[in-house]
């Protein structure tokens, strides 16, 4: 019995003991979630040695905030660096754990940004906290300093970057190149090359490479907006009784605002194997290394603003040599008021990018009092020929004889002059053109001033088909007594000495018979379609005008192309790609030099038929 009590409470406090255990743990897997579920944000930095002028991957790690939407993350200014973001990654990640038959879920969310930071400046570095953003919730990570070393320098490897010496124009193309230059000797123990040109990171600059240069390496270069690769040209030299390899690559730069640029000086830096071992295939591996450093010159440019003094009104901000300007329009002749799609190409050797086309009102355009102009410079659109610009304008003046020659100003930042170019002029021909409507071709003044053996109009046809009366009275009108008479013994009775002779009645019946066949022949010509009786007149009309223009002797080509435009101007729906290229070949054949000349039989027949044709009139 003793053994026995013993052995129960044994078991009791093991069971106590295991309670206190799950209330243990299950307290503590409540705090621990309870602190995995607040905000927090850190910061994390490669381990050292930092050098100068290399690369340091700087980590900010979000944890513990929402899915949606992205922490914004902001960077303080880092004096003596530059740091450039390279992405963001979501790294969340869900556990489950289960104790004592209870699970639980357990979900951590991590943000993770990268960056890459680079010094321009040994000794110590200190980089301010970050601030992480998400709705109300603001966290920071802690400052972080670190120390930046040098890099031996070395005769081994040189920098250099060739640009003009100023000052120079704001929109001003300038050629940039950059020289690498390294030890053939030094080539054979190279591991790495990073090289950094502070130039390129300037904002008031712009950079243009030419994709199709000849290359047959590249360079890489590291700047603020991650590493850029330049085609590249190799030659081997000659100095200081070494073999130098040299490597150029160029650029062309763009100066956008007027200021003074000044960059630091570029830098290479090397990584160079000083033992080495053979591996299983026999190649070369490095054992251990060295870094050594060279640095170039710092750049330093003035850039000047075009100048006002003396600046055309037809200057539009192009900079450089050469420009040109080829003007072209969608037609040559048109009628007053119509517009003209006019086409502009600019070439030349500067920045199209900021050159555009000055004001259509300015000294040396258009007149204002000849033309309807758009009230602003249409925007141009660049391709590999220059830059491409179309407006539309309207001829107002019917003296207009051409689209006039075009200045177009530019600055010589060589010569520091403005220079002047002129487009060729287009000849017009400005008209209106005749159009035949419906009422023009069936058209009756109902005033009573019209010939009296005129036919009715079809306003008064319309009246003798609604009201019979009428009809009756337009047949009074012959002087026929076609009334019936009541009085028996005049209708039945013979003739008397005052009745008319006996050849007046057949000659009456006849005249009656007449009218009738009149009056049944204008009824059908009345019932006839309006629209086409306007559309017949009109293929009429037109093959009389192809007739006058082929027997007309210096007016031929443009009494054509008139006649063609005014049949085309009554009947819309009769408009086809040849009309048009009938109208074309009379505009070229008008204004050629040698046009003065009759119609070619070939174009009259060509009109004649398509006239026809269309009309049908075969």
């Amino acid at each position: 019995m003793l053994v026995s009590g013993m052995a129960k409470r044994k078991r009791g406090g093991q069971r106590e003991r295991a309670r206190v255990c799950s209330l243990l743990i299950s307290f503590s897997l409540f705090a621990i979630a309870n602190g995995a579920s607040a905000q927090n944000a850190q910061v994390q930095v490669d381990r050292g040695p930092h050098y100068l002028g290399e690369p340091i991957v700087v980590q900010v790690v979000a944890s513990q905030f929402e899915n949606e939407p992205t922490p914004e993350v902001e960077v303080g200014a880092i004096d003596g660096a530059t740091i450039r973001f390279a992405g963001v990654s979501d790294s969340s990640s869900t556990s489950i754990s289960i104790v004592n038959g209870r699970m639980t879920r357990t979900k951590e969310v991590r943000f993770i940004y990268q960056y890459e930071l680079v010094s321009t400046r040994e000794g110590r570095l200190e980089i301010p906290p970050f601030t992480v953003r998400q709705g109300s919730v603001t966290k920071r990570t802690r400052p972080i300093a670190m120390t930046i070393q040098t890099v031996p320098t070395t005769g081994l490897v040189g920098i250099e970057v060739e640009v003009r010496d100023g000052p120079l124009f704001v929109g001003q193309k300038v050629p940039v190149e950059i020289v690498l230059r390294i030890d053939r000797e030094a080539e054979r123990d190279l591991i790495s090359l990073n090289a950094a040109v502070p130039l390129f990171d300037q904002p008031s600059l712009r950079f243009i490479d030419d994709p199709g240069a000849s290359q047959d390496t590249t360079i890489d270069i590291q700047t603020a907006a991650g590493v850029l690769r330049l085609p590249a040209t190799t030659v081997e030299k000659q100095q200081g009784g070494r073999r130098i390899l040299e490597v150029r690559a160029k650029r062309t730069m763009i100066a956008l605002s007027p200021e003074r640029i000044r960059a630091s000086p570029p830098r290479i830096v090397i990584n160079r194997g000083t033992r080495f071992r053979r591996d299983l295939f026999n190649q070369r591996q490095a054992t251990s290394s060295e870094r050594l450093m060279a640095e170039g010159k710092p750049v330093s440019i003035e850039v000047l603003e075009v100048p006002k003094v003396g600046r055309p009104q037809s200057f539009a901000g192009a900079v450089g040599e050469g420009f040109s300007l080829e003007v072209s329009a969608d037609r040559s002749v048109v009628q007053l008021g119509e517009p003209i799609v006019l086409s502009f190409l600019l070439r030349g050797d500067g920045d199209l990018s900021t050159a555009g086309l000055p004001r259509f009102d300015a000294e040396g355009l258009f007149d204002p009092a000849q033309f309807r102009l758009p009230e602003e410079p249409p925007a141009g659109l660049e391709d590999q020929d220059g830059k491409r610009f179309e407006a539309s304008l309207r001829v107002i003046d019917s003296e207009v004889r051409e689209v006039p020659a075009i200045a177009y100003s530019w600055f010589d930042a060589k010569t520091r002059r403005f220079e002047t170019t002129y487009s060729r002029p287009i000849a017009l021909s400005v008209g209106a053109a005749q159009i035949i409507s419906a009422a023009d071709v069936d058209r009756r003044a109902g005033d009573g001033t019209t010939d009296p053996g005129a036919p009715a109009s079809a306003d008064a046809s319309a009246q003798m088909e609604d009201n019979p009366t009428a009809r009756s009275s337009s047949l009074a009108v012959s002087g026929a007594n076609l009334a019936v008479d009541s009085d028996p013994a005049r209708v039945l009775g013979g003739a008397s000495a005052s009745a008319s002779p006996s050849f007046l009645i057949p000659l009456a019946y006849g005249l009656a018979l007449a009218i009738l066949a009149y009056a049944f022949v204008d009824h059908r010509r009345r019932s006839q379609d309006p629209a086409q009786v306007a559309r017949g007149a009109a293929f009429d009309s037109a093959l009389r005008g192809i007739e006058e223009a082929a027997a007309a002797e210096s007016e031929g080509a443009a009494m054509l192309g008139r006649t063609l435009r005014e049949l085309v101007a009554s009947l819309p729906e009769e408009a086809s790609d040849e009309v048009d290229r009938l109208v074309s070949e009379c505009d070229a054949l008008r204004f050629a030099p040698a046009g003065a000349g009759g119609l070619p039989t070939e174009l009259v027949e060509r009109a004649r038929n398509l006239v026809r044709e269309k009309g049908g009139l075969e």
